[in-house]
C-alpha cells in the first residue's frame, strides 16, 4: 500500500482530469425534490494526522442514482471547476444501485498550508442526479438533481481538546439601545461552534423564536433580539463531532 507522501504526490497531478469529468449544473430544489441519496453523517472531521476522511452515502430509493462529489470552500454557487481546494474527493462520480452504498474518501493534498492553531471550514457537497424517466409519447416532464452540502472540518493535530469541552468557554454579552438588543458571543477557542438553537430568557411575553448560527474560531457573533429588554439567560445547543447536542447555558454580560 502506498505511504502518504506518494498518495499526497499523485492526488494533485490527477486532479485537473477529475474536475470536468465532475461538472454538472445543479437545479434549484423546490419542496416537493426528494433526495435517494443519504449520507450516513451531517459532518465530516478531517483529523491531520489521518491519511483520509470516510463519508457513506446510501441510496434509499428504487431506481438507480448518479452520484457527483465535489468540495467547495464556502461559495456554493462556484462551479465544480473553479475550485481550488486542498482536497480530493473520491469517486467524484459513481453509480449507486438501490438499497447499495459508496463509500467517499477525502484526502488531504497538502496543496496549501492550512492554519495548525485552529480548524478550518469547507464544505462537501454531494449531488444526487435520478434516471431518466420513461418517456410517454408527447409527455413532458421535470428532472430535479437534488444536492446534499455538509461542513468538512480540518482539525490540526495540536488541537487536544474537544468542541463540547471548549463551548463552556463561550463568553456571551449583551447591548441594549435605541429600542432594540444585540446578543454576543465570543469564541475563544480554535474549534468552530455550528449553534443549532440559541434561545434567550427573560424578556417577558412570547418566547422570541430560536436563533442559529456557527462561530468561527477566535470571532464573535451577534444576533438581534427583539426588543429592548435585556435578557436574563442563554440556552443554546452546539452540535458535536458525531452529529449529536451538546447543551450549554449562560447569563450575559450587560455592556451600556
Amino acid at each position: 500500500m502506498p505511504d502518504s507522501r506518494r498518495r499526497r504526490g499523485l492526488l494533485p497531478a490527477l486532479l485537473p482530469a477529475l474536475l470536468p469529468a465532475m461538472l454538472l449544473a445543479w437545479c434549484a430544489v423546490p419542496p416537493a425534490a426528494h433526495a435517494e441519496l443519504v449520507l450516513t453523517a451531517t459532518r465530516l472531521i478531517y483529523h491531520a494526522a489521518a491519511l483520509d476522511a470516510r463519508i457513506g452515502v446510501r441510496n434509499v430509493g428504487t431506481q438507480p442514482a448518479l452520484m457527483q462529489a465535489w468540495i467547495d470552500d464556502g461559495n456554493a454557487q462556484a462551479k465544480p471547476q473553479d475550485m481550488h481546494v486542498p482536497f480530493v474527493v473520491t469517486p467524484p462520480m459513481a453509480r449507486i444501485d438501490p438499497a447499495q452504498s459508496q463509500t467517499l474518501s477525502v484526502v488531504f493534498t497538502g496543496d496549501t498550508a492550512l492554519p495548525r492553531r485552529r480548524e478550518s471550514l469547507f464544505w462537501l457537497n454531494v449531488l444526487d442526479i435520478p434516471p431518466e424517466p420513461t418517456r410517454r409519447a408527447g409527455a413532458d416532464y421535470i428532472q430535479f438533481a437534488v444536492r446534499t452540502r455538509i461542513k468538512l472540518v480540518y482539525r490540526p493535530s495540536a488541537l487536544h481538546a474537544s468542541p463540547a469541552q471548549a463551548m463552556r468557554w463561550l463568553r456571551w454579552s449583551e447591548r441594549c439601545g435605541s429600542g432594540r438588543c444585540v446578543l454576543e458571543v465570543h469564541n475563544p477557542t480554535p474549534y468552530d461552534m455550528p449553534i443549532v438553537e440559541l434561545r434567550p430568557a427573560g424578556q417577558g411575553g412570547a418566547a422570541p423564536r430560536p436563533l442559529q448560527g456557527t462561530v468561527r474560531p477566535f470571532a464573535s457573533r451577534r444576533w438581534a433580539v427583539p426588543g429592548a429588554r435585556p435578557v436574563r439567560s442563554v440556552r443554546y445547543d452546539v452540535i458535536d463531532d458525531d452529529g449529536g447536542f451538546v447543551h450549554g447555558s449562560a447569563d450575559p454580560a450587560h455592556t451600556p
